[in-house]
């Protein structure tokens, strides 16, 4: 392969995953935005603070990932597996979001 092609291909890859990473991190910020404002009848505490412990280590994960692709002289992709748990840390803040809407309109109707 053409190396210019080569520097092409990383520089996309490292765009590529910035922006994936970026998107994690909204949500997880996103997610700690709705756990302190969510009402006890949506989520009780318990449960809170067990999604607020898997969004700081999923946090964590985005800065080690972060870390890591920064000290690599070769361009990096994130494994599937790896990810796996992240995609399902973004489903549960989207579905906070939604039982929180929810819970909010039934409020305004009664």
């Amino acid at each position: 392969m053409d190396p210019s092609n080569q520097s092409e291909a990383g520089v996309l890859l490292d765009q590529l995953l910035e922006s994936l990473l970026a998107d994690f991190d909204h949500w997880f910020q996103r997610g700690d935005e709705l756990l302190r404002c969510c009402p006890d009848d949506v989520m009780g505490k318990t449960e809170r603070d067990r999604l607020a412990a898997r969004l700081t280590e999923g946090q964590k994960a985005i800065v080690a990932t972060r870390s890591l692709v920064k000290a690599s002289s070769q361009p990096m992709a994130i494994s599937m597996d790896a990810m796996s748990p992240w995609h399902g840390l973004v489903t549960e803040v989207w579905g906070l979001a939604a039982k929180i809407a929810v819970y909010r309109r039934d409020q305004t109707l009664t």
